[in-house]
């Protein structure tokens, strides 16, 4: 089944029926996780079939969902019908984390055992803790004595601990008990300062934010602590960013729009979805990869293939 100008989301300032006219190129293919064993890469398929210059597209309903795709770009398959999104592994790659209906579910890498982890609120990006004991998240409703930010819960989804407030896009050290995420800086007027990068030690419970990229001109997004815990990788003001994890050494990686970046298992490169909204081509809204140093720019995902 193929419609017309659909949002396939129903999101945004789109009518009823998600119609959403425009001027920007939409995503197609977003939130890519690369497995520990770096044979395979999961992301979501937003269902968008064709992109006409001026906003409009096209959407195939039934492409929508969790995709599987090699790194060379071979072997690319649907693995999850639905509004399935932010999938993220499991440290063993046996269970893909994602998000359906605002609630965080697993499922295993072969397509058995779908588990509902969280019932409540509305809870976004699900990531692991190293030992794989764990799942980060993002609650974004802050009812009664539910605090909206970041918690973690088990991964059987029986414990759950609140975290920080007004956190979002929770990211865990691979070898430290700590968490990386993004925070909305308000003042005492409620005037918004910026969204900047926090860490926060899960054991002393300590906060810091780092200074890089740190204000009110920059929407610091999707960060993710390279293998090694050395370097971290984010989105801010549209481009890929780098900075090792001591706040030092910020360069910026792209230069024709990137968003949603991920690391593959061994840190050498780089997947993440070329957004440059203003233009208009196959080549946009699509799976790319580089180098960790931003060399060796190539596309991974294409027009039906």
């Amino acid at each position: 089944m193929v419609s017309c100008n659909k949002n396939p989301l129903g999101e945004g300032n789109g009518d009823e029926n998600g119609y959403t006219p425009g001027t920007s190129h939409p995503s197609i293919d977003e939130y890519p996780a690369w497995s520990p064993d770096g044979n395979v890469i999961v992301y979501y398929r937003i269902g968008t079939m064709k992109v006409v210059e001026g906003g409009d597209y096209i959407v195939e309903p039934d492409s929508i969902g969790l995709w599987f795709v090699s790194p060379t770009g071979d072997n690319k398959r649907q693995f999850l019908e639905g509004r399935n999104r932010t999938p993220a592994w499991s440290p063993d790659g046996k269970w893909i984390a994602f998000v359906k209906g605002a609630q965080i579910y697993k499922i295993k890498a072969d397509g058995d055992s779908l588990t509902q982890i969280t019932f409540e609120g509305r809870n976004f990006f699900p990531a692991w803790s190293p030992n794989g004991n764990w799942i980060a998240y993002s609650k974004s409703i802050c009812e009664g004595d539910s605090t909206c930010g970041i918690w973690m819960t088990d991964s059987g989804g029986l414990n759950n601990y609140f975290i920080a407030e007004y956190g979002m896009f929770p990211t865990w050290h691979p070898l430290k008990n700590k968490i990386l995420y993004f925070k909305r800086v308000i003042n005492k007027e409620g005037k918004a300062l910026g969204d900047s990068l926090w860490n926060y030690e899960v054991g002393s419970k300590k906060n810091r934010q780092l200074n890089f990229l740190s204000g009110e001109n920059h929407d610091n997004r999707y960060p993710k602590y390279s293998p090694d815990g050395t370097k971290i990788v984010f989105m801010s003001n549209g481009q890929i960013w780098l900075m090792d994890s001591d706040d030092y050494n910020l360069v910026q990686l792209t230069q024709k729009g990137g968003n949603y970046p991920a690391w593959s298992h061994d840190g050498k490169f780089i997947v993440f979805t070329r957004n440059n909204y203003a233009e208009f081509g196959d080549e946009n809204g699509r799976l790319w990869i580089m180098d960790s140093n931003a060399k060796n720019i190539r596309q991974l995902t294409f027009k039906n293939k």
